[in-house]
């Protein structure tokens, strides 16, 4: 097939590219198999981008059985992106929704295969348009060639239910065609349908993955299974930075097969590439494997110093940066903006690390294939979100080439930003490598909550000045946090982290501004988390345009936020009005409320995604908060799945409530102090309140919704609480050190 293929198609044969995919030329022998690129998006693809082509990681096949499969190498984590991309698939292949199965496929030594960003549909639309299109012109190239009498005018065919029709009423299944379509060239130009005659995209279609994890044979990463594997439990030095002591052995207990030192294979906070930071014990079980590691005394060395990972003395050091640190220009608009000399409204919020605490403990399963002891070849089975660096890991560290290895991206039981990290994975690498048997490491509840790649704590200043018109004319913005990108290296020199500002810069609003990122160097590992900054930043920028209507003496938030919007032409302005109003209407309810009940709203943007939410709350018992009901209002573009789009607000905010009312994870002399649910209070069924979610057309492409559906919340329930109780909290968590028995 042709070589010159358009945006995003990388291939319909694969042999042309003279790519090694094992057994792909045996699956593309039994019909129409169409390799195409998924493109490298979400968090790190910019860092990436230099050193990776945009090569095929994702297939169609169309059998000679008639069969249709979607195949790629992304993450399923719960937000239903398996269904999303099938969906775009069957809306340009034009097969129904039932004839397609959707599979994760292993990874491919040259691609990379990250699910961030809420880019897993987002970011794939255009070219999963484009090749289901591809495939389905090729199908009809076929059905030309084979039509009696010849009739090469394209127009007079059509493609429906897996069916090619001529206007003549001759008719030809796909699985019929399947065969001669591979070697058809793609067209130069591709008939894409048009969004106004879509029949799929925007419909609500049962999501492919529930039917699996109804039934239990939904597989997780903690799921993989061999019968000659063996069983590990890693135990990590109890404080930050802590190491295994030089030249100590640990002893193996009593029932144990083997203990395993773990290296470091990356810098975060205070714990350091190269050094030994956990041990593994390996045994014939994981309960027995958790047993012994958790009973083992072990000899550490301390570091010499713990004050940076201390959640008080942190505090104190990010309130001496937010007086007198050297702060970094994020954003200047216009330049030379400065803050204010005598702000109407001068506030500092304060935010806490949160722990990502996914239902899926971190596991990973890998198996190496030796021959006269020399690694052959090596399998993993990972819940992870960045499986190219799984790969990669694995090669380096067992000195394979990367061809041989292959990894299975398993359902994630959570993803949340955590399992994209590589520790729980290098640590199973090891210990296979260690006792040359395959080997499921799963770490206890306790290290996953211990040992966690935080949120970053944030301690942001706010000063803004009303101008006679009362509205705001000077906005200084000064976020002090850990830099996220700087701990993985991809951040230059005075360069400012884009996920410590993400949510603070590029406002729609109408003012000056100044926003401002002081780095702060604190020990603890830190990470992304369901919408990183945004979570952080909508807080304090929502929180202070309430404090700022206030001020000016605008009881309406919605009206003082439509008025910073009014004169602004961008396009984004435009949507976050229709937003605005679109909330106003749906919250109707809010006008009406009872006696000692009270609202609160907030809008962000993030991935490209505006959301507002309104919430209702009562106040049962002093100290408390019950959250009656929330409405929300999203434009995420082009929705492909209504469902799926409201399962994400919905859980997006349960998520956000969560945090902002007790999470966080507190550090005392280098350890943490939340270590299970116990002491990091989740919402229970029964105080869920109920949410409306109303989901605005569109035209533009679509944008995430794994992650916007979380910054709104905090701000929102902020505003509500000043409102019941004249008390404003800049503080969060709500209540910090609420355990499961009850605030």
């Amino acid at each position: 097939m042709s070589m010159n293929l358009p945006d995003g198609i990388i291939a319909t044969a694969l042999a042309e590219h003279k790519i090694n995919r094992r057994g792909f030329l045996t699956f593309a022998a039994k019909g129409l198999a169409v390799a195409f690129a998924l493109p490298l998006v979400g968090r790190g693809a910019d860092v990436q981008a230099a050193t990776n082509r945009e090569l095929a990681s994702a297939y169609i096949h169309i059998g000679a059985d008639g069969s249709i499969t979607l195949s790629f190498g992304g993450a399923e984590m719960g937000q239903g992106s398996m269904s999303g991309l099938a969906q775009i698939l069957s809306e340009e292949l034009k097969v129904d929704w039932n004839q397609i199965t959707v599979l994760q496929s292993a990874v491919d030594p040259i691609v990379s295969y990250w699910t961030g960003g809420s880019s897993a549909v987002a970011g794939r639309y255009a070219p999963l348009r484009n090749a289901g299109a591809a495939a389905r012109e090729c199908l009809i190239a076929a059905a030309m060639a084979r039509n009696e009498p010849a009739d090469t005018n394209r127009n007079n065919y059509a493609a429906k239910s897996a069916v090619v029709t001529h206007t003549s009423g001759r008719r030809w299944a796909y699985k019929d065609l399947a065969l001669a379509a591979g070697s058809m060239p793609v067209p130069a130009e591709l008939r894409l349908t048009d969004p106004a005659a879509f029949s799929l995209i925007g419909t609500r279609v049962p999501r492919v993955d529930i039917p699996a994890k109804v039934d239990g044979s939904a597989q997780y990463g903690i799921d993989a299974w061999s019968s000659d594997m063996v069983f590990a439990a890693i135990k990590h030095c109890p404080t930050f930075g802590g190491t295994l002591s030089l030249g100590y052995t640990p002893p193996t207990p009593s029932g144990a097969i083997a203990v395993v030192p773990c290296k470091v294979m990356e810098t975060r906070g205070k714990v350091a590439k190269g050094t030994v930071n956990a041990v593994a014990v390996v045994a014939s079980n994981t309960w027995l494997a958790m047993r012994l590691a958790n009973s083992m005394s072990i000899r550490w060395t301390l570091p010499t110093s713990t004050t940076d990972v201390d959640s008080a003395q942190i505090l104190a050091m990010a309130q001496g940066l937010m007086a007198s640190g050297p702060a970094l220009v994020a954003e200047a608009d216009p330049p030379g903006t400065a803050a204010p000399a005598s702000p109407t409204v001068n506030a500092t919020y304060t935010l806490p690390y949160l722990a990502h605490a996914t239902m899926e403990v971190l596991n990973c399963t890998v198996s190496i294939k030796y021959a006269s002891g020399v690694a052959q070849s090596c399998e993993i089975w990972a819940p992870n979100q960045a499986a190219s660096l799984v790969r990669s890991n694995a090669a380096a560290m067992i000195g394979l080439d990367p061809s041989l290895v292959t990894v299975h991206t398993t359902l994630l039981g959570g993803g949340l930003g955590r399992k994209f990290e590589q520790d729980y994975v290098c640590q199973a690498i090891q210990v296979a490598m260690a006792v040359k048997r395959p080997v499921k490491l799963t770490w206890r509840r306790e290290e996953d909550f211990a040992n966690d790649q935080y949120r970053p704590c944030a301690l942001v200043n706010v000063k803004a000045t009303l101008d006679t018109f009362k509205k705001v004319s000077t906005w200084s913005y000064r976020n002090v946090s850990q830099a996220i990108l700087g701990q993985r290296g991809w951040l230059g020199p005075n360069s400012v982290d884009s996920q410590a500002v993400e949510g603070a810069v590029r406002l729609p609003y109408e003012f000056a501004r100044l926003v401002e990122w002081v780095p702060l160097a604190a020990g603890i590992p830190v990470g992304f988390w369901r919408s990183v900054g945004s979570s952080i930043n909508a807080f304090a920028v929502e929180s202070m345009m309430d404090e700022l209507a206030l001020a000016a003496g605008n009881p309406d938030p919605f009206d003082f936020r439509h008025k910073h919007l009014v004169n602004i032409p961008t396009p984004d302005a435009q949507r976050f009005k229709a937003v605005l109003w679109a909330a106003d209407t749906l919250s109707s309810w809010r006008k009406t409320l009872p006696a000692g009940r009270a609202w609160g709203m907030a809008i962000a943007e993030s991935f490209g995604t505006i959301v507002c939410e309104v919430v209702d709350i009562s106040q049962p018992v002093a100290g408390s908060i019950k959250v009656n009901r929330i409405a929300c209002v999203v434009d995420c573009g082009t929705v492909i799945n209504p469902d799926s789009v409201e399962a994400q607000m919905q859980g997006g905010i349960l998520h956000a409530l969560n945090a902002t009312l007790w999470g966080q994870s507190t550090f005392t002399a280098g350890k943490a102090n939340q270590q299970n649910f116990n002491a990091y209070r989740v919402m229970r069924m029964s105080e869920m309140p109920d949410v409306t979610v109303q989901i605005m057309t569109s035209s533009n492409p679509p944008s995430g919704v794994g992650e916007p559906g979380v910054p709104p919340l905090a701000p929102a329930l902020a505003n509500a609480y000043a409102r019941l109780t004249g008390r404003r909290i800049r503080t969060l968590p709500f209540f910090p050190g609420a355990r499961m028995g009850g605030l």
